[in-house]
């Protein structure tokens, strides 16, 4: 059965658009590219050297794409189903969990109702005014002092699944009591598409990155803290619509914040 990528509308061009800038800022690497098809980010992270992201999964694109991107630690994000990608794809490419590219212009709805529960503490950090990150620590009561470690993008509890070989926040103390033990966090960019930018102007946007909650301390509601925490930050400083990717258990926890789903997102890395 032959698969054709439909052409995406403007507001699907201009959501990756958004996106893919403020996912840079996020993580600090460099500005994405235009490039045929999309755009390309230089990562520089082993394991995810770089990426191209693609509206649509425009056949003859992936295919260049697959031929010329022989080095291991290249990805390629499309916006389509698996079942597009995958057949354009050679035996050198795998592809990871889905992904979903989803939006919402309700930011100021998504910043209340999204109290903590006893035990818990959260602060904003400032990275210079267009990147800032939400932290919730357990500073006592249940769960206070357990499951320290890595809180990552890679979709743990209600996490954005937008990083393949991506940074991690480390908790601080852990059960011996040696401090308040990090429980969820994620981190935001700023981003504005100029009117008339090349290649899909979009409105004053904020994108949500590394949305984690560790296990020990998910179902508590720390991940809809944590957004509601951001989306506050970003309303202040002008933000009118937010982006990210997220992942299959990310997906219904923004859908039942009231986000739209726009695309699936299909990731693939050239192994080695």
């Amino acid at each position: 059965m032959t698969h054709t990528a439909a052409t995406p509308d403007t507001g699907l061009r201009s959501a990756v658009h958004a996106w893919v800038d403020g996912w840079a800022r996020a993580r600090g690497t460099d500005a994405p590219q235009a490039v045929p098809g999309g755009f390309r980010i230089e990562v520089r992270r082993p394991g995810h050297l770089a990426r191209h992201v693609l509206p649509e999964a425009e056949p003859a694109v992936l295919r260049d794409l697959v031929a010329t991107l022989t080095t291991p630690g290249l990805w390629i994000k499309a916006c389509a189903p698996r079942e597009v990608v995958e057949p354009l794809l050679t035996a050198d490419w795998e592809i990871s969990e889905p992904q979903y590219l989803m939006t919402t212009d309700r930011l100021a709805a998504s910043r209340s109702g999204a109290g903590l529960p006893s035990g818990y503490r959260l602060e904003i950090v400032d990275e210079g005014g267009e990147v800032f990150e939400a932290r919730v620590h357990a500073v006592g009561g249940p769960g206070a002092g357990a499951g320290a470690g890595s809180c990552s993008g890679s979709g743990t509890g209600s996490g954005t699944g937008s990083g393949s070989g991506s940074g991690s926040s480390t908790g601080s103390g852990g059960a011996e009591g040696r401090g308040p033990v990090l429980a969820a966090s994620g981190r935001a960019a700023l981003t504005t598409g100029a009117p008339g930018s090349s290649p899909a102007p979009y409105a004053p946007s904020v994108v949500f990155d590394m949305i984690g909650t560790e296990p020990a301390h998910q179902r508590r509601g720390l991940g809809r803290a944590v957004m509601a925490a951001l989306a506050g930050r970003a309303v202040e400083r002008g933000a009118r619509q937010g982006v990210l990717v997220a992942s299959p258990d990310g997906r219904a926890l923004y859908e039942a914040m009231g986000w739209r789903l726009r695309s699936p997102v299909t990731a693939a890395g050239r192994m080695g």
